[in-house]
């Protein structure tokens, strides 16, 4: 099994190919630099909340390649900026070591910028 990129690095280049891609990216929760749970909001616009991805359970991610094969899946969708806060707060006591980055703008199909598990 290759070694797998740390949390660090996957989110330094999510961050810096939606940029790249036209939309505003930030991370508004640093978490454990190797290995932290990553979730990617992607604030849909218009007052319409967020959709929130996470990393996907290892029984639903591609088999092993010898690769990193980290995969995300649509987790659920927010309303607003105080249910986003709500489920921050709730995760942090569960996992105080997670990330959260912030996508804004995103234009593009999702899975331009996350690889996603099949059906997402």
């Amino acid at each position: 099994m290759a070694p797998r990129v740390t949390s660090e690095l996957f989110v330094a280049v999510l961050v810096r190919n939606a940029r790249a891609g036209g939309g505003f990216a930030y991370v508004a929760r640093r978490g454990n630099a190797q290995a932290g749970a990553i979730l990617v909001a992607f604030y849909a616009g218009g007052g319409s909340g967020y959709d929130l991805y996470q990393a996907a359970p290892p029984a639903l991610s591609d088999e092993d390649t010898g690769r990193d094969t980290r995969r995300f899946h649509h987790a659920r969708t927010l309303s607003d900026d105080a249910e986003l806060r709500a489920m921050i707060d709730s995760e942090a006591r569960f996992d105080p070591d997670f990330w959260l980055i912030e996508i804004e703008n995103w234009n593009a199909d999702v899975g331009e910028l996350l690889p996603l598990v099949e059906g997402d």
